[in-house]
């Protein structure tokens, strides 16, 4: 049973959205609660997911709309109930910042006039014109939103670089400001290490490793993932190096990025060898090449985050987490990947690659209940648009990625599955226990054919979920748990070998 509410004139920032969500997914009997703004792009995944669409075709970008699955009429008028006490201010509901009293941009800033970075979350379509009046009032911005037009990043991140101020986005995930973390960001200890990021896992991924080492990050300055393109040029790339070359607070950079276009890539070089501090980069499915002119290019994340380490002063080091209570066997045969995270998917399969173990990227989305139709090892981002049609990312909302675990585990074609999880604000409050009850569900239909699974944690113990803890329950599951996407993936290879 089906229900969609529209709210007319009811603009919410996309965090907030999510946090509704979550607590309409708790009434006993929804199966699925989608709360969205109604853009064109929103509809159209809202009709892709079963709803219909005639019931929310009259909805603007400036509507709310909650739809709703359950199992019955009483689950249905619960979640309903539920939706009107969040949206009245009940007990725990998430703070209004909704039509009537939502403060203006301007409002805003008279009321917090030290700050100097506007976080940008509204649809699309508005993005840019928001992130134009934060420019024009002198502020740097954090632009989380996504679908902003190519043409409107690149005139942001020129007005942007000619005054000096950050444009961090669009689409941008992850950031750390002088230990203010926005967006996905992980709670690590600051230090000398300053990133710049144009992958939001990578980031993310390098923060953790070095905070396992005892180093802390100064500032991790997010782009999005265009910055790099060949129209956008690498500006705010070239910016954000300029402002960690300044600071006095950063000792060693870390440049983290999909790889450049390479013209860009070409220019920026320079720019890393003369910036005047020591230079790691790790352009995620690049393969290194070691020490070009002082610049060091890793081969992974691994090996950017324990040389960024060695050159602060500290010794790389990996912390010890919980191991399963027998060995992980692989069963006869193949692997699946599926990850949250699209930078580790990446990562992991030029690992596994490296390590003889070919993977592709399957021509069709894997479904859940249904047999995998596709040959050979498999590297999945859950993550895709085909698989957030209608609901949130991965990373807060495991209920398709731990579906598909089912559907590829119980596959007794697959002997060996391949997991990432990414721990912090703003992900998934406690993920661990909803993987490792979907790994005995695959495993108890298999009959008795043995499934291995690693997974690779990125976290720190600081972090809300806890990395110990997250490990914990997934070595319980007899899940073999590793610090990084690189080092899972070499452990997931030498299964697969060890199988053949």
């Amino acid at each position: 049973m089906d229900r969609v509410v529209v709210r007319r004139n009811e603009y919410r920032d996309s965090a907030f959205l999510m946090r509704i969500g979550r607590e309409l997914k708790r009434v006993p009997g929804i199966e699925q609660a989608e709360v969205l703004m109604g853009t064109p792009m929103n509809r159209s995944m809202l009709a892709a997911a079963g709803f219909p669409p005639a019931a929310v075709e009259a909805a603007t970008p400036m509507d709310l709309v909650a739809a709703i699955r359950g199992r019955d009429e009483a689950a249905i008028d619960a979640a309903g109930a539920e939706l009107a006490r969040l949206f009245e201010g009940g007990d725990d509901a998430p703070a209004r910042a909704g039509a009537g009293d939502r403060p203006a941009l301007a409002e805003a800033l008279a009321a917090a006039p030290d700050a100097n970075c506007v976080t940008v979350a509204v649809p699309g379509a508005y993005a840019a014109y928001v992130a134009h009046r934060a420019l024009d009032a002198g502020r740097s911005v954090f632009l989380f939103s996504d679908n902003v037009a190519l043409p409107d990043e690149v005139a942001l991140k020129r007005r942007a670089a000619e005054a000096g101020l950050l444009v961090m986005g669009p689409d941008c995930g992850t950031a750390i400001l002088s230990g203010v973390g926005f967006g996905f960001a992980n709670r690590v200890p600051r230090g000398p290490v300053g990133i710049v990021g144009a992958s939001g896992t990578g980031t993310q991924e390098v923060s953790c490793l070095l905070a396992h080492s005892g180093v802390g990050v100064s500032h991790a300055i997010g782009t999005g993932s265009r910055d790099l393109s060949r129209e956008v040029g690498g500006a705010m790339t070239r910016l954000g190096l300029s402002l960690l070359a300044a600071d006095e607070s950063t000792r060693v950079v870390a440049l983290v990025a999909k790889h450049p276009h390479a013209e860009v890539e070409a220019a920026l070089h320079p720019v890393l060898r003369d910036l005047g501090k020591p230079v790691v980069v790790r352009y995620l499915g690049d393969r290194g090449r070691g020490v070009v002119d002082g610049v060091t290019y890793a081969s992974s994340l691994d090996e950017a985050a324990d040389t960024a380490a060695t050159l602060a002063g500290a010794e790389p080091r990996t912390p010890a987490l919980p191991s399963p209570a027998a060995p992980v066997l692989p069963g006869p045969g193949r692997l699946v990947g599926l990850f949250g995270g699209g930078s580790l998917a990446a990562e992991a399969r030029l690992v596994l690659e490296a390590a003889g173990v070919r993977c592709r990227v399957p021509d069709r989305p894997l479904r859940a209940g249904a047999r995998i139709e596709e040959d050979g090892n498999l590297v999945v981002d859950t993550g895709d648009d085909f698989y957030t049609v209608g609901r949130p990312h991965p990373m807060i909302d495991q209920a398709v990625r731990c579906d598909l675990i089912r559907t590829a585990g119980a596959d007794e074609s697959a002997g060996v599955l391949l997991l990432d999880l990414v721990l912090g604000d703003g992900s998934h409050l406690d993920p661990a226990p909803e993987i490792a009850a979907a790994v005995a569900d695959a495993r108890a239909a298999r009959g008795g054919s043995p499934l291995a699974v690693a997974c690779s944690v990125c976290g720190t113990d600081a972090d809300p979920q806890g990395l110990t803890r997250q490990a914990s329950v997934l070595a319980s599951a007899g899940v073999r748990v590793e610090v990084s996407a690189a080092r899972a993936a070499r452990f997931a290879a030498a299964l697969i070998g060890g199988a053949r």
